[in-house]
Formats: C-alpha cells, structure tokens, sequence
C-alpha cells in the first residue's frame, strides 16, 4: 500500500561544526500525495539527491522530521522503511539471473518459492520482460533499457510503500530515455505506488512527474505541475530552469493597479505587463527583468520602434521548430537568445543582422537578484 511522504523542516549539513560545513537541505517542508509520481529536480549540487538519501535512510537527516503517512521514520533504519529503490547503475547482480535479481529482495524476507515465482513473473509482465524471464540470462546479456526494467522489477515485487527512483535514466540514449520515460510513468500508474523520482533533465520532470519540485542550493524554490511551473514561475531561476527564459534589463518606468511599464535598457522599448505576469513587487526606478520565452520572440528583417536588434549566431533545424540563436547588446556584454520559429525564414541566414521581437502581452516581469542556475 502506498503512502504519502511528508518532510517537515528538514535540514541536513555536512561537515557540522568543522570549516568545511556544507548546508545541503534547508528547512524543507512539503507533502508528496499517496500515489503519486513526483519529480525531484534541480542543477548539480542542489540538494535533490542528498534528500532522496535521506528518505531512503541511506543517510540521516540534520534536523526536522520524515513521514511515510503518519509514521516518522526519520530515525528509523532504510530495512524497516519497506522501499524500493532504483540506482542510476542498475546495481544488478551479473553472477545472478534475472530471475534471481528480481526475486532477491523477496528471498530476504524468506517468502516461500511458490510465492517467489508468482510474484517475479507478475512484476516482469509489467516492465515487460515476460520473454526475456523465459530465456532468464545474466543482466550483462541484455541492453541498458531491459537492465534498466530489471532493476525496477526488483525494486517492485516486494510491493514497496515508496518507489525512489535516483536518475534512472542517465546511462541510457536520447531514443531510449525518452521509451523509458513514458514506460516509468506507466509502470507507476499501473501500481499507484508513491514515487519520488530524481533528476537534473527538466525535459524529463516535465514529461514523468505529477509534480515537480525545483532545487537549488538546498531550498526547494517551487512546487507545481509542468503547466504551473513553465507558465508560472515564481522567479527568474525556476523560469530559466525549467525551459529556456530570454531576459531583457529593463527598469520600471511607470505602475498602477492595472500594469507595470518597464523600459528595456538601452532601447527605449517600453513594455506593459499585467498583474497576473508580475512576479516581483518593483516599484518605479527599480532594476527588473523582462522574460519571453523562445516561442514568444520571433525574428524579422523588419526595423520598428518595437524591435531589438541583433546578430544571428546560428540557425538550428530542430523537427518541429527552427531554433535562431541571436546575440543582442546587453548593458555590460552582449547577449545570448534562443528563439524559436515555426518554420525556417528564408531570407535570414547566419551572420546576418536583425531584429528580434517579442509577444508583449506573453513576457513576464522578474527580480534580477538569484537569477543565475
């Protein structure tokens, strides 16, 4: 039976009291529903794995509290957790079958064959294995993605209370990331088994997850489905981290109840923004970002008082889109955008100069302070 997984102001620090004290976890606090699939994501360093540890048991928490449902299991050893968990290296057994790999966890708890047997063959008819079960190999004689169901299928016959996934698909290609993906989230919702999946891909979070939490520096900085996070940022970070966020200086000219206008730096461009698409509380003067997404630019050979110039650097063919990287001047240096175009424009070619515009009525307003990944 599944649970919910609840962090209460949960801190975990390296090195406690020495020179070289790391503050990984700082004061987390969230709930992850029963059932659910909820993504972990963040840059290198952010802390995500260090919290999966934790849940896990395989490392103890600093402070705060850890609940699968109504129990604290904060102090409570990783064996009596009843978890399964997924390692980025598989951590197959090669002297093993895959019969055996899967079924090593029920011989543990000295569960009689008959029920051994009945319980691996059900698993590996989920992860879609039940061909291979029947030539039942080493782990070494199939390919990463069948390893990869291998380890899952280990992980779920002994009908965990919490599925930790620690980015599972890392080894794999692009082709088979994306199979294995779509497979994970059906797998998951096929046994409505609370999981919490970790990853720094957000293209991956985004495709897997119910929810995702984003990371960075040990503070959970938003929680939310895919839709909330991509169109709702809280700020400049999350908005650049999950996607791509092209950003203008700009400084607040004028604001009422109705909208702020902020004046891109250096152009004169002034932009209207709603309070809905207003993620900083700036007042006139204030220094602000202006955030458009690829797919809110566009790129023309046409000059207009609305219109930022720029170099073109590349042109990529991406299938569904064209993808212009265009370098602007910014205040200090110049500056990188991508922007994304249904089809390719025929009369811009690489070095040439144009300019860039943008969707106003779809650009958002951002604090510059944290916005560096």
């Amino acid at each position: 039976m599944s649970k919910t997984v609840r962090y209460e102001n949960v801190n975990k620090i390296f090195g406690l009291g020495t020179k070289n004290e790391v503050h990984a976890l700082k004061d987390v606090t969230f709930t992850i529903n029963e059932g659910e699939l909820f993504c972990l994501l963040g840059p290198s360093g952010c802390g995500k794995t260090t919290l999966l540890r934790n849940t896990a048991g395989l490392d103890t928490i600093t402070s705060g509290k850890m609940y699968y449902g109504d129990v604290d299991i904060s102090t409570i050893p990783p064996y009596k957790r009843n978890i399964g968990m997924v390692f980025q290296s598989y951590a197959l057994y090669p002297h093993m079958s895959i019969f055996e790999n899967v079924a090593y966890g029920l011989r543990v708890r000295k569960v009689p064959n008959d029920i051994v047997k009945k319980k691996v063959t059900e698993v590996m008819e989920l992860v879609g294995l039940q061909e291979e079960l029947k030539r039942n190999p080493s782990p070494t004689a199939l390919s990463g993605g069948q390893q990869q169901r291998v380890a899952i299928a280990r992980a779920l016959v002994y009908d965990p209370d919490v599925l930790l996934l620690d980015e599972p698909l890392a080894n794999l290609d692009a082709k088979l990331r994306r199979y294995m993906r779509a497979e994970i989230r059906r797998i998951q919702k096929a046994t409505n088994i609370t999981t919490i999946f970790v990853t720094h891909d957000q293209e991956e979070a985004m495709a897997v997850g119910d929810r995702l939490a984003v990371l960075r520096k040990g503070l959970v900085e938003q929680i939310g489905t895919s839709d909330e996070l991509y169109n709702q940022p809280r700020n400049a970070f999350v908005a650049n981290f999950i996607g791509k966020m092209n950003f203008f200086n700009a400084h607040v000219v004028s604001k009422d109840a109705e909208e702020t206008v902020a004046e891109i730096d250096s152009t004169g461009i002034r932009v209207a923004i709603k309070p809905e698409r207003q993620h900083v509380d700036a007042k006139v003067g204030d220094q602000v970002l202006i955030g458009g997404r690829p797919e809110y630019l566009s790129v023309t050979t046409q000059a207009s008082d609305k219109a930022v110039p720029g170099k073109v650097r590349i042109i990529q063919h991406l299938g569904s889109f064209i993808r212009y990287e265009v370098e602007v001047n910014g205040n200090i240096s110049p500056v990188t955008f991508e922007i994304d175009m249904d089809s390719l424009q025929k009369d811009i070619h690489e070095g040439d100069t144009i300019n860039v515009t943008f969707d106003q009525s779809r650009v958002a307003l951002f604090s510059p302070e944290g916005r560096e990944i």
